[in-house]
């Protein structure tokens, strides 16, 4: 059984879909594991969350670092009591 360029084309979207979900997935744990070190971090450095201070001090320095930063700062934000 053949399948038409329009069934391989479905088939390769929801392959896409899938790994971008998992991608998704990866990032959202890397960025809480994150969030909880640079925490951990922070409390015994007493350094506050900066861009510059993430980066260079910190030290994250994976290609994803603006976006992990900015995830970062999402997850302190959310975290804060009420």
């Amino acid at each position: 059984m053949e399948l038409t360029p329009e069934e391989l084309s479905l088939i390769q979207k929801q392959r896409d879909a899938k790994a971008q979900q998992a991608a998704a997935r990866a990032f959202q744990r890397k960025a809480i594991a994150t969030a909880h070190a640079f925490a951990e971090w922070s409390e015994q450095s007493g350094e506050e969350l900066t861009f510059s201070t993430f980066i260079n001090t910190f030290g994250y320095q994976a290609e994803d670092g603006k976006k992990m930063y900015e995830a970062v700062c999402r997850i302190q934000e959310a975290a804060l009591p009420q």
